[in-house]
């Protein structure tokens, strides 16, 4: 019987406790706008921690200073460098001897390239020595055609490849006309300018010129050591060996000189003239050059009697 009273002791207890007090005050509805206690709110938390004092200083342990080492006073300057400043002065005098040994004393390296030049340059050729025979009956033909020279003595170039062994100093290339001023060349070239005058020159002005005589060819250049149109390298010119002659102008005894100039679409009877005799001159000469036929030759007319093989003239 107790047994059952507990139980129903502790039931109605637990029945009171469960039930809510009756003059419990029933909390009135929130609004819908937030109030500022929310917004304020992370303030508050964010000024919490200044507040918060620190620990008192003799809780906090201080470290100790480590002890300075003394830097030696007599350290010598190679000692007191680091290890890299160490490798930078090692590295110096192998500089210095690279540098020695660049070519600051670059002649030997300048040289090369001339050196180069030389061996690529063709090898000059002897001074031509005259057939005995061939020269005497060169000397006969030209005396024939009334031609004025002189034998001089045999030019010794000043470099190897020029020189003429047997010189002519002309004058005049036919009785009344003069070569003006001397030329120097060799024997055939001589007898060629003499032919060609006397062959083409005075019949072709007595045609295109009645009433007017060549009297003397203006002599641009004869004898002179040197390259073909004077460069600084290359094989030697013609001049050099006495086989060319340039003519500049042509004298008359009436009127103005003719003067050698590009007259390709000249209408003139000075150009048909011209064109005539320059055309016919590969008859007598192997080289002819014309005026105006490449940048070096537009003054004067070139005459060659160099010897190409297969007899081929070049004639412009």
């Amino acid at each position: 019987m107790l047994h059952r009273f507990f139980i129903l002791a502790a039931a109605s207890l637990l029945i009171a406790a469960s039930e809510p007090p009756k003059q419990v005050p029933v909390p009135e509805a929130k609004p819908q706008q937030e109030t500022p206690e929310k917004a304020t709110s992370p303030e508050i938390n964010e000024k919490a921690p200044e507040q918060v004092s620190p620990p008192p200083e003799n809780t906090v342990p201080k470290p100790q200073e480590k002890p300075q080492t003394p830097e030696p006073q007599d350290a010598s300057p190679s000692e007191s460098n680091t290890p890299e400043q160490k490798k930078s002065a090692d590295e110096k005098p192998d500089a210095d001897k690279a540098e020695q040994g660049k070519p600051g004393d670059a002649k030997p390296t300048e040289e090369k390239p001339t050196e180069e030049k030389k061996a690529d340059e063709p090898a000059p050729e002897p001074v031509m020595q005259e057939n005995p025979e061939e020269l005497r009956a060169c000397l006969s033909q030209l005396k024939e055609l009334g031609a004025e020279f002189r034998e001089i003595e045999p030019i010794k170039g000043e470099e190897d490849g020029c020189g003429i062994a047997s010189p002519l100093e002309v004058s005049a290339v036919l009785p009344g006309i003069k070569l003006e001023p001397k030329g120097t060349m060799r024997c055939e070239a001589a007898l060629a300018l003499s032919r060609w005058t006397k062959d083409v020159v005075i019949p072709s002005a007595k045609i295109a010129m009645p009433d007017r005589q060549v009297t003397a060819f203006g002599n641009a250049s004869t004898y002179i050591c040197r390259n073909r149109n004077s460069a600084a390298t290359g094989k030697m010119s013609e001049h050099a060996k006495g086989n060319a002659v340039d003519i500049a102008t042509m004298t008359f005894d009436k009127g103005e000189p003719l003067v050698m100039k590009p007259r390709t679409e000249d209408g003139t009877m000075e150009g048909a003239f011209q064109r005539t005799i320059t055309t016919a001159a590969c008859l007598f000469f192997r080289t002819v050059l014309s005026p105006g036929s490449d940048a070096t030759h537009q003054d004067h007319l070139h005459l060659d009697v160099l010897e190409r093989k297969g007899g081929y003239l070049y004639c412009r």
